[in-house]
């Protein structure tokens, strides 16, 4: 790709207008800096020692979603050590080292770039002293950046993109070129756990944009699921000032979303008023109410709003389910009170993982005192708190269950946090109140519009704005009706007046009855199966479940997401890399019907998957309750310890240490905490020689755990303590780590232990030692274990690493010979 950007240099070289090399000198760093920097995230994938463990770099990965100019600057800041460390000592050599012709480093050269760049061009006014300054210094920092990135930025071959590095090819797995030019990446976002990127080409006479599907398996995927908490963090824009917020919230609903100006705005004052505490947004189904809370809410996380006045510190967002795990399972909420309470509970995951028992055996208002009592101890007061409650007029139907809804809302909204409600009617309790109707004519045929294109539906296209308004106003300009048209016109051959007809004369449930048959009619046999399988399951639906449920009928997962997204069958709460299915009443209704009508064998043949998927969701779930329970919670119950947790959340690695010091003081028996130290020190800070002594005061204290022998084994082998590794990594073995993991890590050890000797005879000694290991743990792999795909893919991972390093030391042997 050198060859690439130095075309665009010759470009650049070309035009003679100070303004236009300026802009454009811009555009091609931002499309170098993201080169060097996903490459070198694939690098630290393929090549380092743990590194989907490394939170950070997950961090980073995830914020590819809204790519700053400054992200690949912190991405290369915080990989060039590791590579360094593990793979290439001369990796990017003058990014950390002084350059005596200019001065300074690479690293600080870009950087004053990126303060710069915010200050004027992003969100300020560029003179022209501003570009007569800049524009020789952009110059110069393309050049040096191109002379450090070379020998590290990929090649393009037939096969795909390569890039040598410490003597071995490894292949990238994320297209950054297209057509011949590098891109500049404007986006990498999931979407019910599909992973596509959004860019556009590096031209200057003409740039394309373009959206493409990332391959299973691509960095940001591996790094996004290395995260598996409910709350992740975000950074949040407000007054020239950044926060970062811890949040559950679900990414946008649509991607047409249209008008609400007069609805955003309200939001927009009242979350900028501190004084206001609580509000409803109500209004019919159908107006888009949950649609327009989660586009205000995610216009504030991406950055498209600013806000003016510090954002809360956690948004923790809740839909009224009555199936949850616990800390006992699998439970079904019994009575409106649990519902009401869960999402209350929902709060603590933003401070653990993992609940004790005594959340689940408290209720109202003591449940209420003792989550504020707890949220205070960790520094969090009222307005640092946004509660998002979703379809609350589910929780409460009877006349008392409704005024018993409104007392537990204000108790909630007055010890708690803040709190923003979405209903279809009035709640009893002092809200700020935002209807949500109709929408205006206008944004109706806008909407209807921008549906038909997306889903190619000619009769509306065709159709004059007086067409479509006259339909709009049948449909009562309601967002959801004119949705269904739109989809339901896409596949159907009759008109316009029919097919509103059909939408207009029907009652609800005629419409929906209705709607599902023509669906169930066009979606393909497979289809239908996976949606009979899913009715017939016990446990709560997630992408998981559906995903396995895929895999039992042989269908791909995308392939089955088209049926779900052209069908009104399950309302879907999209975090982006996964998602939550809740199936509607009236779809399960439907379904159990045709169910019944199959054949015996039909049947069993369905309740049997049902019955894999349960086994599947309850051992998946199982392993990661117990993974927390032992090794997680223990480590965090003591406030200093949970402050350590949200302090590393953040980024702020001084203050986590501090308090994981504090926290020691406090429980110096504490097994796990001594554990979840090591840990952080190994993979956070990447200090094994500080991380190893924690680990051994782990194991010393708790000789039983597994974990903590694991714990201490990886430090050893960190530090090229091959024996003792071993040792520890047999005793974690013993005390019922699984084989295949062990048998892994042993082999991952000889990897990195042969690459340090080099070519010599202990080298090839400890990679015929590496592959017995990782051809051990394939053998040994437990097909129902929820880590199989992990360890599996690790196991691949590093079978192609030895033998890429055999390679390596035979090409080095022959050199030496012909020498």
């Amino acid at each position: 790709m050198r060859s690439l950007f130095e075309a665009q240099q010759a470009v650049l070289a070309g035009m003679t207008s100070d303004s236009d090399r300026f802009s454009y000198v811009g555009s091609i760093l931002r499309s170098l800096f993201q080169t060097a920097a996903v490459t070198a995230l694939e690098i630290v994938r393929e090549l380092t020692p743990d590194p989907l463990e490394n939170t950070d770099l997950a961090a980073l990965a995830k914020r590819f979603d809204k790519p700053s100019d400054g992200l690949p600057v912190e991405v290369l800041e915080l990989v060039t050590p590791i590579i360094r460390g593990h793979v290439q000592r001369t990796y990017h050599l003058g990014w950390f080292e002084r350059d005596p012709h200019h001065g300074d480093t690479l690293a600080s050269a870009a950087t004053a770039w990126i303060s710069f760049r915010n200050r004027k061009p992003g969100h300020g006014v560029v003179s022209k002293a501003d570009i007569d300054e800049w524009t020789p210094k952009l110059s110069r920092l393309l050049q040096r950046s191109l002379a450090c990135f070379s020998m590290t930025l990929p090649r393009v071959e037939p096969e795909g993109l390569k890039v040598r590095i410490g003597n071995q090819d490894l292949e990238l797995r994320t297209p950054i070129v297209r057509e011949g030019c590098p891109i500049v990446v404007s986006g990498v976002a999931a979407r019910k756990g599909i992973w596509k990127l959004h860019g556009q080409t590096l031209a200057w006479a003409a740039s394309d944009s373009f959206s493409i599907d990332l391959a299973q398996g691509s960095v940001f995927a591996e790094f996004e699921a290395s995260t598996a908490d409910k709350f992740g963090v975000v950074a949040v824009d407000f007054e020239g000032q950044q926060r970062m917020v811890f949040s559950n919230v679900p990414v946008r609903q649509t991607s047409t979303f249209e008008g609400r100006a007069q609805e955003l705005g309200k939001l927009m004052a009242w979350i900028n008023d501190p004084e206001e505490r609580m509000l409803l947004i109500y209004g019919d189904g159908g107006f888009g109410k949950t649609t327009l809370a989660l586009e205000f809410l995610n216009r504030i996380f991406d950055g498209e709003t600013t806000l003016a006045y510090k954002p809360p510190s956690v948004v923790s967002y809740y839909s009224a389910k009555m199936t949850r795990w616990t800390d006992q399972g699998l439970v079904h909420l019994q009575g409106i009170s649990g519902a009401m309470e869960d999402c209350v509970r929902e709060l603590m995951f933003c401070l653990g993982p993992v609940l004790d028992k005594s959340y689940y055996q408290l209720n109202g208002t003591a449940l209420i005192d003792k989550v504020a009592t707890e949220f205070k101890k960790q520094g969090f007061d009222h307005d640092d708190v946004l509660i998002v409650l979703d379809n609350t007029e589910t929780l409460a139907t009877s006349p008392e269950s409704v005024e018993a809804l409104g007392v537990f809302l204000k108790q909630v909204g007055r010890k708690l946090g803040r709190v923003l409600l979405t209903s279809r009617r009035r709640e009893q309790t002092a809200f700020e109140p935002l209807q949500v109707s109709a929408l205006s004519d206008s944004e109706c045929i806008s909407l209807m519009r921008r549906l038909a294109g997306d889903h190619h539906t000619v009769a509306i296209l065709q159709a004059g704005d007086a067409t479509l308004r006259k339909y709009s106003n049948k449909l009562g300009n309601k967002p959801l009706l004119i949705d269904i048209l739109v989809k339901y016109l896409a596949r159907s051959t009759i008109g316009i007046e029919d097919a509103v007809d059909q939408v207009f004369r029907k009652s609800s449930d005629e419409l929906q009855e209705f709607l599902y048959e023509d669906a169930w009619l066009r979606i393909n046999e497979l289809q239908r199966d996976v949606f009979l399988v899913l009715v017939s399951t016990a446990v709560p639906l997630d992408g998981k479940c559906v995903g396995d449920a895929c895999a039992l009928v042989e269908i791909q997962h995308i392939e089955f997401q088209k049926a779900l997204d052209e069908t009104y069958f399950g309302m879907v709460t999209d975090y982006g890399d996964r998602y939550d299915l809740q199936l509607v009443d009236m779809a399960e209704q439907f379904f159990r019907g045709k169910l019944k009508r199959r054949g015996e064998v039909g049947r069993e043949r369905i309740e049997q998957f049902a019955r894999q998927v349960d086994t599947l969701a309850t051992d998946r779930q199982r392993a990661q309750q117990e993974y927390r329970s032992d090794r997680v919670a223990e480590g965090f119950r003591s406030s200093y310890a949970k402050a350590a947790k949200i302090a590393a959340e953040r980024g702020d690695f001084g203050g986590a240490e501090e308090n994981f010091q504090l926290a020691l003081l406090e429980e110096p028996m504490n097994a796990a905490l001594h554990d979840r130290f090591a840990w952080f020190l190994l993979n956070r800070r990447q200090r094994p020689e500080l991380a190893r002594p924690q680990a051994e005061r782990a194991v010393k204290l708790d000789p039983d755990s597994a974990d903590a022998s694991l714990t201490l084994a990886l430090c050893w082998y960190r530090l090229n303590e091959l024996d003792k590794g071993d040792a520890e990594i047999k005793a974690a073995q013993r005390k019922g780590k699984a084989v295949e993991l062990c048998q892994l890590r042993m082999g991952i050890a000889r990897y990195y232990a042969a690459k340090e000797v080099g070519g010599t005879g202990r080298g090839y000694e400890l990679l015929k030692e590496g592959k017995r290991y990782i051809e051990e743990a394939l053998r040994a792999l437990d097909p129902a274990s929820p880590y199989l795909a992990k360890n599996l893919r690790e196991a691949y991972r590093y079978e192609r690493s030895l033998l890429a390093l055999e390679y390596q030391f035979n090409r080095s042997s022959l050199r030496s010979e012909d020498h």
